[in-house]
């Protein structure tokens, strides 16, 4: 169940996405992000951040969570902008899993020895500023922090002296 449409922000101004725990679920992670980045228009830093947390963390829920009850069939995801950074929260209804626990993976030095998969938790922790777990009457919730990353506007002054050197 989406609460409102990618593109348009809850009255809180934060977006909400329900899918299903499965790979078609997965497939409306693609519009519904991009709809977010384009309505906060995200620059390309923020934006790769939270596609890949957010895509990494309900691909975990779909492809390693084991149900824990009837409604264990769903991913929520909530995207909420604060001043500095994006609040993550990805609940799911499956058995209990702290991604915190999971120790830092040996990365290989060659490319040669490098496999696909398993960096996925080393990857959210790289790009989130904090990250957060709690269980809580049987839901699981990851609560990251997404810092937002804004090119600096050019003030007046740089502008006048930047032409001035120009002409001088």
């Amino acid at each position: 169940m989406t609460r409102s449409p990618p593109s348009v922000p809850e009255s809180d101004g934060g977006f909400t996405l329900r899918v299903e725990r499965s790979m078609a679920g997965l497939a409306r992670l693609g519009g519904w992000l991009d709809g977010i980045a384009a309505a906060l228009r995200l620059d390309t830093r923020s934006e790769l951040a939270l596609r890949l947390c957010v895509e990494e963390a309900a691909s975990n829920v779909v492809m390693h969570g084991a149900p824990g009850d009837a409604d264990a069939g769903f991913v929520e995801l909530r995207v909420a902008p604060e001043p500095e950074a994006l609040r993550v929260i990805v609940e799911d209804r499956c058995g209990a899993f702290d991604p915190l626990t999971v120790p830092e993976p040996d990365l290989p030095t060659r490319l040669e020895d490098a496999r696909v998969g398993g960096l996925g938790i080393h990857l959210m922790r790289q790009y989130a500023k904090s990250i957060d777990y709690e269980r809580r009457d049987g839901t699981n919730r990851l609560i990251l922090s997404i810092p937002l990353t804004r090119a600096l506007p050019l003030s007046r002054e740089a502008g006048s002296s930047r032409e001035a050197d120009r002409q001088g």
